[in-house]
């Protein structure tokens, strides 16, 4: 959100200054009998026309950064569930060759503790070895393979999520400076049409609502409703 507050305060103390030395620079001072008002900033901040115009905008302007960034996130997930099931698929050949390593190893102790055995039984058990052999064999390469697609699988996934983060900071930090210098233009234009008002109607002093304790509920010392007529008035004629 633009810093409204910040802003706010910022143009009504650089307008009391301003203005209280205009009004002192003549006159006596037994003739500063003050005429006293204020105005809600805030409300007069987001009730401006041309603050919800140009917060519009900005939001139809990012709308279509944000939306190619959602995309990015997506593919982002995808590559996080491919990089998952590779590494579940590893795991499951890994199992597999455990189990037939341990298949293996009970064979070879048969034969030994098997001397006796007829030559087609010894033959037939040879035969299971290295077919056993081999699938761990194929089974060791598959996942060799899987590992080394996961990994390079992981480093594009790194890469993409530090791509995201740069540009989420990198939007971020540009809407925020489109935000302060609307800000900016806008609370001159706030900042103006007050001290019109004040020179026309007599007022010495100007507050924001928001620093003052206290206020009496009469309405002709809050400016708010005038200021921000006049400020929508002018900026519907200016377009």
């Amino acid at each position: 959100m633009m810093r409204r507050k910040e802003v706010g305060t910022l143009f009504l103390a650089v307008f009391l200054v301003t203005f209280l030395l205009g009004c002192t620079s003549g006159g006596a001072v037994a003739e500063l009998v003050p005429k006293i008002g204020f105005v809600d900033g805030q409300k007069i901040f987001d009730g401006y026309q041309k603050t919800k115009d140009i917060m519009s905008r900005l939001e139809i302007d990012y709308e279509g950064k944000w939306a190619a960034m959602a995309e990015k996130r997506g593919l982002l997930e995808t590559m996080r569930k491919a990089v998952e099931e590779k590494l579940i698929q590893s795991e499951e050949k890994g199992k597999e060759i455990q189990e037939k390593g341990k298949e293996l190893g009970k064979l070879e102790e048969e034969l030994k503790l098997q001397d006796l055995l007829a030559p087609f039984a010894k033959e037939e058990k040879l035969a299971q070895m290295e077919l056993l052999r081999q699938d761990i064999q194929r089974l060791g390469k598959e996942r060799g393979i899987l590992d080394e697609e996961r990994q390079t699988d992981e480093k594009e996934l790194k890469a993409l999520e530090e791509e995201i983060r740069s540009l989420i900071d990198s939007i971020q930090a540009e809407k925020q400076e489109e935000e302060f210098r609307y800000s900016e233009e806008i609370s001159k234009d706030i900042l103006s049409t007050i001290k019109i008002i004040a020179e026309k109607e007599g007022y010495r002093l100007v507050f924001d609502k928001g620093a003052l304790l206290y206020t009496t509920p009469e309405a002709e010392f809050d400016l708010t409703e005038e200021v921000l007529f006049r400020l929508n008035q002018n900026y519907q004629l200016g377009q």
